[in-house]
């Protein structure tokens, strides 16, 4: 059996990309590689079928949206209309004709974004490796590009502003209640004050979508996608049920996981987790070593690199329990920029020396923190790639494999957007779960 290394034959994208163009051994001028695609139109609808099944096993967040195709010759700017609501009625008077009311439309408007990736495969791997490669790069092709999708679609969720944070209770008092924290660096997993998903704080999101009359998805229920480590913790609450000991009959969603509460779980590894990097390449944290309060500026008792320094600018920091962001900083300063209520309460509890410094976009000390988005039907609009195209790309050895006819890509490509419609339909309840600690960014 002959043995092919298949990362260096990948790497040879780096040729492929490099040129359009090669020396024409015969003549000694330089020709254009063929770009006309010479696939075959079934070969070319299996490929294409190929990585949009892959790529729909990641849309969670995609089928909660209310979706349009994208027509043809109009512009990058997407734009969705919605109807305004209309007042009460009037008490009528007998022979009195009332005022008319105004009706009227919103617009809503996103551009379009353009995603894609290729990968470079060999002629000679294709012919002599015991699987088959073309289909193993486009079904990974379309995972990938399912993903960025829903990322895509994912940055315009947590754009929202409507959100709640898991009420701390202790859990070695009988779940006892502790606080309401009003913001994420205040979210903690400490046991004596821990801001996990629980019953009341579900209670607290329905009402919330039921107050601002979100329709449901069915009739009855709203849906949330949840990580697998929130997954977790909400399969402990009581009256818990899994999806497949539903009463009724139901529609499943992709990924769905049970009901809690008037809600629909759906799992997604998508599902964010935010964690601020670490503050420099050496550790997660840094230290104060002297705070001058009149120009707002932290000496650190850190040496940071340039690169530290460049990665730094706008970051989010917890001092002393304070929220500030950077304004600006140097290899051994850091200037602060107050955020929220911190700026009066830093004038009484200005930074300390050896008070660590902790990246504010996590909770508690650093800690990782769940967004669980909940949602009631059409909350958002999205340019289905379904409809939008996802375009598969294979060029052959013979279209641009160069003078040997050695390489060929494999690719995908689509346009999508997605923006929220309705902000009070949708609401983020962020909580750590007992992965907090440990769990990375995504």
């Amino acid at each position: 059996m002959i043995k092919l290394n298949i990362q260096y034959f990948a790497a040879a994208g780096d040729l492929v990309n490099a040129t359009s163009t090669y020396i024409n051994s015969a003549t000694g001028a330089t020709d254009a590689f063929d770009t006309v695609n010479t696939l075959a139109p079934g070969m070319k609808t299996f490929w294409d079928t190929v990585a949009l099944v892959n790529a729909r096993d990641n849309l969670c967040f995609a089928q909660l949206g209310d979706k349009q195709t994208l027509p043809a010759n109009q512009g990058l700017i997407v734009e969705w209309q919605k109807w305004n609501t209309l007042p009460d009625a009037d008490t009528l008077v007998e022979g009195v004709i009332p005022a008319g009311k105004k009706f009227g439309e919103s617009v809503v408007t996103t551009t379009l974004t353009e995603m894609g990736l290729y990968v470079a495969t060999t002629k000679k791997l294709q012919l002599h490796h015991n699987r088959d490669v073309v289909l193993g790069i486009t079904t990974e092709v379309g995972a990938s590009i399912g993903r960025s999708y829903e990322k895509l679609i994912r940055s315009a969720l947590l754009e929202g502003t409507n959100v709640l944070y898991a009420d701390a209770i202790n859990t070695t008092a009988a779940n006892a209640y502790v606080s309401t924290p009003s913001a994420r660096h205040l979210l903690s997993n400490a046991a004596a004050t821990w801001c996990g998903i629980s019953l009341d704080m579900i209670a607290q999101v329905v009402t919330r979508l039921e107050a601002a009359n979100a329709p449901t998805f069915d009739g009855m229920n709203y849906v949330s996608v949840i990580h697998p480590y929130i997954a977790k913790d909400i399969r402990a609450l009581s009256g818990w049920q899994e999806y497949h000991k539903y009463a009724a009959v139901k529609e499943l969603f992709t990924n769905e996981l049970g009901e809690l509460n008037g809600v629909r779980f759906i799992k997604s590894t998508l599902a964010p987790i935010i964690r601020g990097a670490d503050l420099s390449a050496a550790a997660r944290t840094l230290t104060v070593d002297a705070y001058t309060a009149g120009t707002n500026t932290v000496t650190l008792k850190e040496t940071l690199s340039a690169a530290d320094v460049t990665a730094l600018s706008g970051r989010e920091l917890i001092i002393g329990g304070l929220h500030f962001s950077v304004k600006s900083a140097t290899t051994t300063t850091i200037v602060l920029d107050d955020i929220g209520a911190a700026a009066a309460e830093a004038a009484s509890n200005p930074p300390a020396q050896d008070d660590v410094i902790y990246p504010g976009e996590g909770g508690a000390a650093g800690i990782s923190v769940f967004p669980c988005l909940f949602f009631g039907a059409d909350a958002f609009k999205i340019v289905d790639p379904e409809g939008a195209g996802i375009e598969t790309i294979i060029k052959t050895a013979e279209q641009i494999g160069g003078p040997l006819n050695q390489f060929s890509t494999v690719g995908a490509k689509f346009e999508g957007a997605a923006k929220i419609v309705y902000p009070d339909r949708l609401v983020s309840l962020e909580c750590v779960s007992s992965y907090s600690a440990t769990a990375a960014a995504n």
